[in-house]
């Protein structure tokens, strides 16, 4: 074997053993979850651990199920995430394009600003919100939470969309298309949005996700029972139900974040190349 091939082999194997070490860290903590819901009671605190239960016990999922309205909560976090990710993509698409064609003066500052509002923590414009959303009767609303969640998800997906359509879309088939005829907003539509399918998905994955997880301020602007989303409902099964044990909260955390790892699993590939392609250049 070659010197060079011998190099380009050690390098394979630093490679996937940086990516097995780190696919470590990042899986194992779902890996103890799952495996921790379906374990009996007994073997929880065992010392040293047992990794995988001595035998299934779904008792806890059962359990849960009958205390807890999860399809509910899921189903109010499942319409909040889908109706936020369909704001910020629409808004996101268009101000991305229009930013990424027009080399306006403000094109810059806009884009300085969009980064700027990520340094942003979220709780520092928390009481002042608030009462702005109270007083437009927007507390207690889906509305009002789902435009809350926009307005957080918005600036970066703008970025991404931004991105993704300067390095993944040729000028030369804009062109193509005015010369016969569409306008601009025509080749937006007809062009530039059919072939921006992995784009649209990366940023609608990235929106959806971060509507499914928040907890802060659906836990201050909800207090309708009927209109909380599942992370609301976790905390509030966790309060209610203290002495439920380690494997019923084990339950609910596999089932609450099933449907985004999902989602991702169907949609990873354009997820990839939506980010990869956005990544070139900005």
């Amino acid at each position: 074997m070659s010197p060079k091939r011998v190099q380009q082999t050690f390098g394979a194997l630093r490679h996937y053993a940086v990516l097995a070490v780190v696919a470590w860290f990042v899986l194992f903590p779902y890996f103890w979850m799952v495996s921790s819901s379906l374990k009996p009671a007994e073997e929880l605190m065992l010392s040293p651990p047992n990794w995988l239960p001595s035998h299934l016990d779904f008792s806890a999922y059962q359990q849960v199920w009958d205390l807890l309205p999860l399809l509910k909560y899921m189903g109010n976090s499942l319409f909040v995430a889908a109706m936020t990710t369909i704001l910020a993509l629409v808004l996101a698409s268009c101000a991305g394009y229009s930013l990424s064609r027009y080399k306006t003066r403000l094109r810059k500052f806009s884009i300085a600003l969009f980064v700027f509002t990520q340094l942003i923590p979220s709780v520092l414009p928390f009481i002042s919100y608030y009462f702005l959303m109270h007083s437009l009767g927007l507390t207690n609303t889906y509305a009002g939470l789902i435009l809350t969640y926009a307005i957080w998800a918005i600036p970066f997906s703008i970025m991404m969309m931004q991105n993704y359509f300067t390095a993944a879309v040729p000028g030369e088939l804009e062109e193509s298309g005015m010369i016969d005829g569409l306008s601009r907003i025509g080749v937006f539509l007809r062009i530039v949005l059919p072939i921006s399918v992995p784009g649209l998905v990366a940023t609608g994955i990235f929106a959806f996700i971060l509507s499914w997880n928040e907890f802060m301020w659906a836990s201050v602007m909800l207090t309708n029972n009927d209109l909380k989303p599942v992370s609301i409902g976790i905390f509030d099964f966790v309060g209610q139900y203290s002495s439920a044990g380690v494997t019923n909260m084990m339950a609910t955390s596999v089932i609450s974040t099933a449907p985004a790892i999902i989602l991702f699993g169907i949609l990873q590939r354009y997820l990839i190349s939506g980010l990869t392609a956005g990544a070139v250049k900005g």
